[in-house]
C-alpha cells in the first residue's frame, strides 16, 4: 500500500529540501522568470503576428488586447496568485499579446513569490522532518 503524498511541485520543494527557505526561494524565482522570459519572447516572436491578424478582424479582442497593454502589471500579478493557469502554456499566450515585457516580468516575479515560498517551506520542513529530526 503506498502512504498519501501531499501534491506539492517536486523541484520546488526540492530546492526547500537542498538549500533551505532562503536560497530555495531565490533559486526557483530566478529559475522561473527565466523560463518565463524565454516562453514569452517565443510568444512575442512567433505567434504575434498571427494575433495582430485577428485583432484586425474582430474589434472586441483588439478592445480586450488594448486592456491587456493598460493593466498588464496588474493583471499578470492577479493571474501569477491564481494555481489554475498553467504555467508554460500561459507564458507563450502572454507574449502574443500586447503586453510589455517588464510589466509582464515584474508581474510574474511577484506573483510566483508567495506559492514559491510555499513550496520551499515544505520542502525545508521535509528535509526537518528526515534529516534533522533523525
Amino acid at each position: 500500500k503506498t502512504p498519501p503524498i501531499p501534491a506539492v511541485p517536486i523541484l520546488t520543494a526540492s530546492s526547500g529540501y537542498l538549500f533551505g527557505t532562503s536560497s530555495g526561494t531565490a533559486t526557483c524565482l530566478f529559475s522561473a522568470a527565466i523560463a518565463a522570459s524565454i516562453s514569452f519572447s517565443i510568444g512575442r516572436t512567433v505567434l504575434r503576428g498571427y494575433v495582430e491578424q485577428v485583432l484586425e478582424d474582430n474589434p472586441k479582442f483588439a478592445s480586450l488586447d488594448r486592456a491587456i497593454e493598460k493593466e498588464g502589471f496588474k493583471l499578470m500579478l492577479l493571474l501569477r496568485l491564481s494555481p489554475l493557469f498553467p504555467f508554460a502554456l500561459s507564458n507563450y499566450l502572454y507574449g502574443a499579446s500586447s503586453i510589455g515585457f517588464w510589466p509582464y516580468f515584474f508581474g510574474t516575479v511577484v506573483g510566483f513569490a508567495p506559492g514559491t515560498f510555499a513550496y520551499v517551506y515544505a520542502g525545508r520542513v521535509g528535509r526537518a522532518l528526515t534529516l534533522d529530526g533523525a
